[in-house]
């Protein structure tokens, strides 16, 4: 996403910027040496969580979301489930439905994340963007997951420049996690800083 969209990089490396001069001036980092970042310094990085919830958005790490109904009930749609049915919900379809994301839902686009002035990340119920289920059963490594993905897009986006090799197929791999059949081959080059 972030090589097909580098106004989008570019707009992550201005937020790590401050960062990474604070860094710099303080001595913190040899020059020579890549830009690693605490999770402390990226927890309030708005336009990179965007970015990153977009992402998750159009390819959640579970593409199908599976549940089993305990009681007889009657989906909000009017659709009849009995007990024992089992409810397929295809979250990587249903993050591509322009009934629920508009009709620029196939686009990658971090700023549908943001609040009007974009300085915060706008309220999307979890019943809506469901890479981390919703509900009681919403993901206790929620936090951690994002923790982890903020640090390491940070130090990717900050030391390197990435380039997609052409010419490859992207493809899904059949699992119950998303995995790209051939995996993903790129050029990575550090950044001069």
């Amino acid at each position: 996403n972030l090589t097909q969209n580098p106004h989008v990089m570019s707009a992550i490396r201005n937020e790590l910027s401050p960062i990474a001069s604070r860094k710099a001036a303080t001595g913190a980092n040899n020059s020579s040496t890549m830009v690693i970042f605490e999770p402390e310094e990226t927890k309030s990085l708005v336009y990179m969580r965007a970015a990153i919830h977009e992402s998750l958005r159009l390819h959640p790490p579970v593409p199908i979301e599976r549940k089993t109904a305990v009681a007889h009930d009657v989906m909000p749609s009017g659709h009849v489930v009995h007990a024992v049915d089992t409810l397929l919900i295809s979250l990587h379809s249903m993050g591509r439905m322009e009934g629920v994301w508009g009709k620029d839902c196939r686009e990658y686009n971090p700023d549908r994340w943001l609040s009007e002035d974009g300085k915060k990340l706008r309220y999307v119920p979890s019943h809506k963007f469901l890479a981390f289920s919703s509900g009681p059963r919403l993901c206790l490594g929620k936090d951690v997951s994002f923790m982890q993905m903020n640090t390491i897009v940070a130090a990717m986006v900050w030391n390197f420049d990435v380039e997609v090799v052409e010419g490859q197929r992207v493809q899904p791999k059949m699992s119950c996690v998303l995995q790209m059949k051939n995996g993903l081959m790129v050029k990575l080059k550090k950044r001069e800083m």
